[in-house]
């Protein structure tokens, strides 16, 4: 009965611990987030980001930057319906017309790539508060297993 308990309370410390490291995906539309094995919600990505200032900074700016890329895209496109509802009577196309095209192009492609770079920032950084050590306690605990059973002392 000893042994049981002893192997049930040793074993409940295994449970505790977890990587809880982060991975990014691309989906066809949007990011897959992956928490070790386990697919998780972007609101929770969110929600862990915001733990922490720098990974927060980061997030929030590739947040920001996808708000800017789509709206650069949606520019290209309505430029690209203004040009062709609004021909030339011989039906050439004039330079400053689609220059608004091509900028509103170039500015998405340029903003999606600074976000997900900044979304990479954010959680290797994250990531990487799981390799450093913590030392925030001054408290030793040393145990000690033999023929006798088990023992734990605590050094302040």
């Amino acid at each position: 009965m000893k042994k049981m308990l002893l192997i049930v309370f040793m074993s409940g410390f295994f449970f505790l611990l977890s990587a809880q490291e982060l991975t990014l995906f691309s989906g066809f539309f949007d990011y897959q987030y992956y928490q070790d094995d386990l697919r998780i919600e972007k609101s929770e990505v969110t929600f862990l980001m915001q733990q922490n200032k720098e990974t927060h900074f980061y997030w929030r700016r590739s947040r920001t930057y996808s708000a800017i890329s789509y709206a650069s895209l949606g520019i290209s496109i309505i430029s690209l319906v203004n040009i062709n509802e609004n021909l030339d009577p011989d039906g050439t196309i004039n330079d400053y017309k689609i220059s608004g095209y091509f900028l509103g192009l170039i500015s998405a492609i340029v903003f999606s790539i600074k976000e997900h770079n900044h979304k990479k920032k954010a959680i290797l950084r994250y990531n990487s508060f799981f390799d450093e050590p913590k030392t925030t306690s001054s408290v030793k605990v040393n145990r000690k297993i033999d023929g006798n059973g088990l023992g734990v002392s605590l050094t302040f």
